[in-house]
């Protein structure tokens, strides 16, 4: 399991289906993604069994620590040892959480464990580029924009452009870096 200050990601589980079919579902929280939609129960089930044995992806579902409440997804995927890199991903699925700062907790949970346990150097992620808040957190992080693609994907008919934006681990900007991390691998600490 990994902590943050008010959230915690645990693995995904076959249980956590019907939750994120209705988040993929619903248009205001996937249009700010690139998700296809509508997702059936079924094809969420089928790729949730193929994630689980895919060695290059970690998925994870976003509780919130007060209530134990799952409230979005998170991971890593095309996660490369080799180059000690990773493409994170995140979404928020229930709409009361936004604008709680959940967002930063999340990213900033998952860096931590990408670079203190991964042990890797470089973590990447693709956003909207009229995406602020995203491209906010990532910054606020210590993200740099390492590209920008043009009229890279088509929301509700419009072309839209998307930033690429990394975070090195030297450059990952929060104080006490070490604290914030939890892995199930250590049982000494508190866990859910």
């Amino acid at each position: 399991m990994i902590v943050g200050e008010n959230i915690y990601l645990r693995p995904m589980e076959m249980g956590d289906v019907q939750n994120k079919v209705n988040w993929i579902n619903d248009p205001n929280v996937s249009d700010s993604g690139f998700l296809d939609y509508p997702v059936s129960v079924l094809s969420t089930e089928n790729w949730l069994k193929k994630a689980s044995m895919d060695s290059t992806r970690k998925d994870f579902i976003i509780c919130f620590k007060s209530n134990d409440n799952p409230i979005g997804y998170a991971g890593l995927k095309n996660i490369d040892f080799r180059n000690s890199k990773a493409e994170s991903y995140l979404g928020i699925g229930a709409k009361e959480y936004w604008g709680k700062g959940i967002g930063y907790d999340v990213k900033k949970a998952l860096l931590l464990y990408s670079f203190n346990h991964l042990m890797l150097n470089k973590v990447y992620s693709y956003h909207l580029a009229d995406n602020l808040p995203m491209i906010k957190i990532n910054v606020k992080l210590g993200g740099k924009q390492d590209g920008l693609l043009r009229d890279e994907v088509i929301i509700n008919g419009t072309l839209k452009d998307m930033v690429l934006i990394s975070v090195l681990k030297n450059d990952l900007t929060i104080s006490n870096q070490n604290n914030l991390y939890l892995s199930a691998k250590l049982p000494e600490y508190e866990t859910h």
